[in-house]
């Protein structure tokens, strides 16, 4: 079976097997990342000019200045309605509250008698945003990188976001930068954007690690600078897998499906389906069911978002699992960004799932409370990159120090086992530099802190 033009395809048995090993990834485009290398190299060697001339090229209009004026931030949020700067701050305040429960203390551990060693948290004392611009803004994207920056206790944030046609960010954006306390801002997209804020400019100081999702050049420049400048994550095309069984909402899955689909033709949208207690015909009506819903939905839709999704559909799949083992192992395939687990046993198929981004578990958890307000964090690795990375967290803002505090008993104990090993490395004064301690020890022992 398959869906009508336009739509979700359906995929049964080996074909929805090897769909499901196979999607995802991101392929290698070497023109792109040659000319993102190129566009590095002007910012490096031009700086504010060549900044200037790359928006007006790229972004479509030449800022009068590329620093935005901090009233104007301050305007933006004054001017917009109640009910998005409400909007906004339930979305700030439940960040707020999911990040600040993150917050990093460990205690000290007695390795040995006399050694107590531990980790502090650092924050990062300068990083950089990346707010997303074109077809649409995304404020969102603001609190979800300000947020927890402040919560971990990061001292400067600078925020660059393209300016488009109007060669000004959106209010949005501004509105967005004011309740979250960024106050610098720079009109500045793409892969000079990712350049400025790793190579600095006469305007723009360069920072210590970047945020933020974007597209193909934003990530392309990002992963050119890592050398240069550290970063949160490398972040492709949005992608969600609806994993339900016979008993889900056919309106339900499709909402997620096409809601996920908008955000681009290169989106990746999947369910799966199965149910060990039903029958293979209840999973059958439920796929068709689906397929017509998408269908149904994507007919609401207009203009680009409607391009998208229609693009993204039909590279999507529902796929049908013989067995909820079966369902649990395509799931772990796809290895998703989000994954709507719309089953009645949701609560206990969430053991099974050992690869996801950020899980919504039950029917009434769409994948756009995580997008904007239940406070988890909508920056996550994609491209099956989740099997060995995480979603942003409050450590991503922060390093950790590591101390240890040994006195003359301490070492004592440790000596034997520190010189041993120097000297089997070959390294005479790693082991000279323990018994120094302990030559004519009376003579210093005032200064050694004891």
């Amino acid at each position: 079976m398959s869906g009508a033009p336009g739509c979700i395809p359906v995929l049964r048995a080996q074909r929805a097997a090897a769909w499901a090993a196979q999607s995802g990834g991101t392929p290698r485009d070497e023109g792109l990342r040659a000319a993102v290398r190129g566009i590095i190299e002007r910012v490096r060697e031009g700086g504010d000019g060549a900044l200037l001339d790359l928006a007006e090229q790229l972004d479509g209009a030449r800022p009068a200045a590329i620093r935005v004026a901090p009233e104007r931030i301050r305007m933006a949020l004054e001017r917009i309605a109640d009910e998005q700067r409400e909007a906004l701050t339930t979305a700030r305040d439940n960040i707020e509250r999911f990040h600040s429960a993150q917050r990093l203390e460990e205690e000290a551990v007695e390795v040995v008698p006399g050694v107590r060693a531990w980790r502090e948290f650092r924050p990062i004392d300068r990083i950089g945003i990346y707010a997303p611009g074109g077809r649409a803004a995304y404020p969102s994207s603001v609190l979800m990188a300000a947020v927890p920056a402040r919560v971990a206790g990061v001292r400067e944030i600078a925020l660059c976001c393209p300016g488009g046609a109007s060669g000004e960010p959106p209010e949005s954006v501004l509105a967005a930068c004011g309740l979250a306390g960024v106050e610098e801002v720079y009109v500045l997209g793409g892969a000079h954007a990712i350049a400025a804020l790793a190579l600095g400019t006469e305007t723009v100081a360069a920072v210590d690690k970047i945020f933020g999702p974007g597209g193909a050049w934003v990530n392309a420049a990002k992963l050119a600078l890592f050398e240069e400048v550290a970063i949160d994550l490398p972040a492709g095309p949005s992608e969600v897998t609806v994993w339900a069984d016979s008993e889900a909402n056919p309106d339900w899955v499709a909402a997620e499906l096409v809601a996920q689909a908008e955000h681009g033709p290169d989106s990746l949208v999947a369910a799966v389906l199965s149910d060990d207690g039903a029958r293979n015909s209840e999973v059958d009506r439920l796929a068709a069911s689906v397929v017509k819903r998408a269908g149904a939905r994507l007919d609401t839709l207009t203009g680009p978002p409607r391009d998208a999704a229609t693009s993204s559909l039909a590279r999507g799949a529902i796929l049908i699992a013989g067995s909820d083992s079966t369902g649990a192992r395509w799931v772990n395939d796809l290895a998703p960004e989000h994954l709507s687990i719309q089953r009645r046993d949701a609560d206990d198929v969430l053991g099974l799932v050992r690869h996801a981004g950020s899980v919504f578990a039950g029917g009434f958890a769409p994948v756009a409370a995580g997008d904007y307000s239940s406070g988890t964090n909508h920056v996550l690795p994609t491209a099956g990159r989740v099997r060995a990375a995480s979603g942003l967290s409050l450590a991503d803002f922060g390093r950790w120090m590591q101390v240890q505090r040994i006195d003359r008993e301490g070492l004592e104990r440790l000596a034997p086992s520190i010189e041993t090993l120097a000297e089997w490395e070959g390294l005479p004064a790693h082991a000279a530099s323990v018994r120094a301690r302990f030559e004519d020890c009376a003579d210093h022992a005032g200064g050694a802190g004891e």
